[in-house]
């Protein structure tokens, strides 16, 4: 029964078309807006100037702190990231694509994969050359030991705050662009990835935010690459990027991961004694028994852990709960990042064995950007451990659809 005009779904399909269409024109006219105000209007620079530059500076210590004024950079990376992918995806990747000879939609997918490829090239080097340059590399003991100090360099502040607005505009994406089968799996996980990382970033955990970020971004470079050469029909460069990420995936999810995830359990009592502490000077506060309240009441207890969210001198604590709480989200992280890996493994060897498969997928199956994400896992694939073909399509060197 076809569907009267002005329906409720015609509505937000036309509302979402308008949105794809315009992304571009939207994002860069709130931007120019913010610009204009900040240059017009001296008076209200100091609302607008934290959208175009890191907030709370210690001249003292040349460093940053964390506050509530990060989240106008979040933004403004949010928006600045929107124009850039639309303007790299449609005028320049796209077009790229189809005077290679490929059909719109795997010129589409290229330009997406593309996109993915471009921003990590550039991220990821940027998170290792901090975490290469620090006094936590190749010791994950000294990740813990600068804790509750919260001040941070520049460069670790705009690295955090531009990975947060990414995740950020990826919700907006998945919204906007075409909704695949695996959508609400999909925004669940970059809900959950940016709160994460906000609760990272505003309870001092920079240097494990940087880690993490680090060992799941290689994959997010890599798969991408393995894809662009599928679709540009290079197959045999494809099966070395591929056969690289599956090498690189081991050690970097399943051997570093793992001793990171340890390294919280054995370090964290070690380095950093359960407490509460001022967030102005680091100095233990008293009436707070082992990091919680001295009453034990529920509800003062959850008040505690947010408190940092509102006040950044306020109490920061540390105690089993947090540790465990924190354990738990990775050990999952990695608990998911193994099952996906053990399919990927077996649907390689049945490759190996048995020749190559093609893609059977619809269109709509097929992964969105870099859906992945930061975990690497896409939840839709479980619904699929049953066709390795189907999930051959989104890890492998299948035969491309022009």
């Amino acid at each position: 029964m076809a569907k009267r005009p002005g329906s409720v779904s015609q509505h937000r399909y036309s509302f979402r078309e308008w949105m794809l269409t315009h992304q571009i024109g939207l994002s860069l006219t709130l931007i120019a807006t913010l610009l204009s105000i900040h240059s017009l209007y001296p008076s209200l620079q100091p609302y607008t100037a934290p959208f175009f530059q890191l907030s709370y500076y210690n001249a003292v210590q040349n460093t940053y702190r964390p506050g509530g004024k990060d989240i106008s950079l979040v933004v403004s990376a949010a928006l600045v990231l929107t124009a850039v992918r639309a303007v790299a995806i449609e005028w320049i990747l796209q077009p790229l694509a189809r005077r290679v000879g490929l059909k719109t939609k795997a010129a589409l997918r290229v330009a997406e994969q593309g996109w993915a490829c471009i921003y990590y090239m550039i991220f990821w080097p940027c998170g290792m050359y901090l975490w290469s340059s620090s006094s936590y590399w190749a010791d994950y003991s000294t990740l813990w030991t600068d804790w509750p100090a919260r001040d941070m360099s520049g460069r670790m502040k705009l690295y955090l705050l531009v990975q947060l607005g990414l995740w950020i505009q990826q919700i907006l994406v998945i919204h906007i662009e075409q909704r695949r089968k695996d959508h609400y799996q999909m925004l669940i996980h970059h809900l959950i990835t940016c709160a994460l990382l906000g609760s990272a970033y505003t309870y001092g955990f920079y240097n494990v935010s940087n880690v993490v970020l680090c060992l799941m971004d290689i994959i997010d470079l890599l798969l991408p690459a393995a894809k662009v050469l599928k679709y540009l029909h290079f197959e045999k460069s494809c099966t070395l990027a591929f056969g690289t990420m599956l090498l690189v995936w081991l050690v970097t999810r399943h051997i570093f991961f793992p001793q990171l995830c340890w390294s919280i359990y054995k370090d964290v009592p070690t380095h950093m004694p359960y407490a509460c502490y001022s967030g102005a000077t680091g100095e233990i506060l008293l009436g707070y028994p082992e990091g919680y309240p001295s009453s034990r009441d529920t509800w003062a207890t959850y008040l505690l852990y947010l408190y940092p969210f509102q006040d950044l001198d306020g109490p920061i604590c540390m105690n089993a709960s947090i540790k465990w709480a924190f354990i738990a989200s990775l050990v999952a992280l990695q608990a998911l990042s193994l099952v996906w890996f053990g399919m990927v493994v077996r649907v390689a060897m049945r490759v190996l064995r048995t020749g190559v498969a093609e893609d059977t997928r619809s269109d709509d199956e097929e992964s969105r950007s870099h859906g992945a994400g930061a975990t690497g896992f896409d939840p839709s694939v479980v619904r699929r451990v049953r066709d390795p073909k189907a999930l051959l399509g989104r890890i492998g060197c299948e035969k491309p659809t022009s």
